[in-house]
């Protein structure tokens, strides 16, 4: 079983509005018109058998709202292939009977975004969102590292990270892009012992400049293969869950950089699949 753990796709009504704001913020292509129904045929192209996704809460309006569509999403998962987890936002007042309510209604996980979301991961508010999430079994999912589209601060760094970890001790927290966007060998050197999951979305291969846009030359490239190898074994292959950002990569491409990479079957295998079976308890 392929398992893609972050992609993100809007209703159908809005996509082509919101990709073609985000393409022009971020200077990226998007691979996918980022519908269900596009991410759909993106999975059958590359023989991807199930895609988590994860929505962005930019204000508190959209937390019930959104976690709602999560959960009636979540119904039909086995014929679609889609299972979306929940989201929080940092200021949202009653995130206690939220989180309940997200873990009563059989949705995984949530998604947080500190850079989209203007705090720091390591603030009180997220914290407490965290211990809160953590006691009720949920997967916490969380963008780390620089957000493309937004370079003057990170809000996710290695030392936000440790401090939290330190915190809370969450046992079920991902670290979206590896752990750190573009701040890889931070990652390798100060996350490496912790106990938590690292997902490969949008951290591997070429990034192709969205139309009547460009990219300088190093700021084209995530990791090559010698790169992303050395990282995930450093990091551990059964702490490691393939993703793609899908629309922001292309799911096949991915797949084909993956298995391309020195890794041995059952390593390949693991982080294609079997790592996030276990974390999903599918």
């Amino acid at each position: 079983m392929i398992i893609d753990f972050h992609t993100h796709t809007f209703p159908a009504k809005i996509a082509h509005s919101v990709i073609a704001h985000l393409q022009s913020k971020s200077r990226s292509m998007a691979f996918t018109d980022a519908t269900n129904d596009g991410l759909r045929r993106s999975m059958d192209n590359a023989g991807i058998d199930l895609s988590i996704l994860l929505p962005v809460m930019t204000n508190t309006h959209q937390v019930p709202k959104l976690n709602e569509i999560a959960a009636r999403t979540n119904e039909h998962w086995e014929e679609t292939g889609l299972l979306s987890f929940g989201g929080m936002h940092p200021e949202y007042t009653n995130y206690k009977e939220e989180l309940r309510h997200i873990a009563d209604m059989g949705i995984k996980g949530i998604k947080l975004h500190p850079a989209y979301q203007g705090y720091d991961f390591d603030d009180i508010r997220y914290m407490r969102i965290i211990d809160k999430a953590t006691e009720l079994g949920l997967i916490v999912l969380t963008h780390a590292g620089m957000d493309i589209g937004i370079p003057e601060h990170n809000y996710c760094s290695t030392a936000h990270i440790r401090h939290v970890m330190q915190e809370v001790g969450p046992d079920k927290l991902v670290l979206a892009h590896m752990g750190g966007w573009q701040g890889w060998r931070d990652v390798a050197n100060n996350l490496a012992d912790l106990p938590v999951y690292f997902d490969t979305a949008f951290s591997i291969g070429d990034i192709l400049p969205a139309p009547n846009t460009t990219r300088a030359e190093e700021e084209s490239h995530n990791m090559n293969k010698q790169q992303f190898a050395f990282l995930a074994h450093t990091l551990g292959t059964d702490k490691l869950l393939f993703a793609t950002d899908c629309p922001w990569s292309s799911q096949s491409e991915s797949l084909a950089f993956l298995r391309d990479c020195e890794f041995t079957e059952q390593e390949l295998a693991d982080i294609l699949g079997n790592n996030a079976q276990k974390l999903l308890k599918l």
